[in-house]
């Protein structure tokens, strides 16, 4: 009852927060930008998305006129705009109740570029301007070629509709780029390195178990029920249970391979043990579990083996591993293999709905910031002795050797904001100003990172849609 009676305070003081920023926001012009200043498309990519947003959620459509020029390329030669431009005028709606609009930049077949190819896209006008202005980031370059961003500033598109946590978003900062992903979109994630290992998507509450048997045509509907009555199996456990779920049937926080519920997948097919595996849309009916035996395919991939507790026909399909990607992913309940992760030097942070730690238990939260850890990032914390905007812009490389540098997955995790002055927390709701973090990407560069807004407290932010800030260390 006390865990129960904490989480209800927990949910109150975050909603009546929420409503408070709305409150201080909600006669503000909304304001219209675009997503990043600078964005390239390098040698391996065909296309490139430009994306304008708006600093909250409108109540009616905008109409955005984008004009562009261009150096060193040609319409309808070098490039083309999709949709397609009417007088060198890209005209974008952002209808109501959605953030941002988007349009497509793509190269045309067969044409080599140098790298010194540009367009420059500019706001031009909106309309209706009544409640709307254009902001100071109303210009964007667009290269054709590789870009080391300097650094900027990205709205985080994690909200869709009124859910503030529907995507999880893959942050880039060398390119300026977000790519938002429906965190359901898969349940289970196949390591591509040298190693046979299988993840499960924190994101979507996912949990396993073995069930100590290794032929998956004899696990019963009646092996699930009974692991669900053994708190220590018990994959549908919450942390509104009584007990709470059993930290053993999640994945290790720090993202550690060898800290996974499966084992590592052996070669000897016999080995393998058959999983329980359930996530958030399947926990509360025992009969919608998966029971899932992987094994190694003779094309240095994987073979996966599944289906519900509740049937006897067993689903299979073989699994690639990509070596440009951390892992390849499995949706069990589409039985698709899904693209999720940009490549693996495409990608530094994560922001999203994930698995943490509350009171000694697995506990799923919104605004995780987890680091591509697989493909190489590391994070350190800087402490904020007086005002975190002079001693976040004064940091620079001598600084760098006075660091500590964490390869763990949640080095960041919820450290960066408080969301409930609950269970010990101190400070007020929202971003916490007494740090910073510096990220080394996978790619070898240091760029210092801050949050601005969230949408807790009076940072006149949008639940969903956190900003952050991050400059090029150089």
């Amino acid at each position: 009852m006390k865990k129960i009676w904490c989480f209800m305070l927990l949910t109150c003081g975050i909603c009546i927060a929420s409503c408070d920023s709305d409150n201080e926001i909600s006669y503000q012009d909304i304001v219209v930008n675009f997503a990043a200043t600078e964005v390239g498309i390098d040698d391996t990519h065909s296309s490139a998305t430009i994306a304008v947003n708006l600093s909250r959620t409108a109540t009616q459509d905008l109409d955005v006129s984008i004009s562009y020029t261009a150096q060193e390329v040609i319409e309808g030669v070098d490039f083309k705009i999709v949709p397609s431009p009417v007088n060198n005028v890209v005209q974008m709606k952002i209808p109501a109740g959605s953030t941002s609009a988007s349009f497509e930049v793509e190269k045309m077949a067969n044409v080599l570029f140098d790298g010194n190819e540009s367009i420059e896209f500019t706001i031009a006008t909106i309309q209706p301007t009544a409640g709307f202005r254009i902001g100071d980031n109303h210009k964007s370059l667009l290269s054709f070629g590789a870009i080391i961003s300097s650094g900027s500033e990205l709205t985080l598109e994690g909200k869709s509709g009124d859910v503030n946590y529907a995507n999880v978003v893959y942050v880039d900062f060398s390119s300026n780029q977000q790519i938002p992903v429906d965190r359901k979109s898969w349940n289970l994630g196949f390591y591509c390195g040298a190693d046979y290992r299988v993840v499960l998507n924190g994101s979507y509450a996912t949990a396993a178990v073995s069930t100590g048997k290794t032929d998956i045509s004899l696990v019963t509907l009646d092996d699930a029920k009974a692991a669900a009555e053994n708190p220590e199996t018990n994959i549908s456990a919450t942390p509104m249970s009584s007990t709470g779920l059993n930290i053993n049937l999640i994945d290790s926080y720090d993202g550690a391979l060898d800290g996974t519920v499966f084992a590592a997948i052996s070669n000897d097919e016999e080995a393998n043990m058959v999983y329980f595996v359930a996530s958030e849309s399947d926990k509360s009916n025992v009969e919608n579990w998966y029971k899932v035996k992987v094994v190694r395919s003779t094309n240095n991939g994987y073979i996966v083996h599944y289906a519900r507790v509740s049937e006897s026909t067993i689903k299979t399909i073989e699994i690639a591993k990509n070596e440009s990607h951390n892992f390849a992913f499995l949706s069990l309940e589409s039985g698709q293999v899904m693209s999720v992760e940009p490549a693996s030097t495409k990608w530094d942070i994560m922001w999203g709905y994930n698995v943490g730690s509350t009171m000694g238990m697995p506990y799923f939260m919104q605004d995780m910031i987890m680091i591509n850890n697989i493909g190489g990032a590391r994070v350190a914390k800087v402490a904020v002795t007086s005002q975190v905007e002079q001693e976040f812009e004064a940091f620079g490389v001598s600084d760098l050797a006075a660091l500590d540098f964490s390869d763990s997955r949640c080095g960041i995790g919820s450290d960066w904001r408080t969301t409930s002055n609950m269970g010990g927390a101190t400070g007020s709701l929202g971003i916490k100003t007494d740090r910073f973090y510096v990220i080394e990407t996978p790619d070898g560069y240091y760029y210092k990172l801050r949050f601005i807004s969230m949408g807790l407290g009076n940072d006149g932010g949008e639940r969903g849609r956190p900003v952050v800030k991050y400059t090029l260390i150089k």
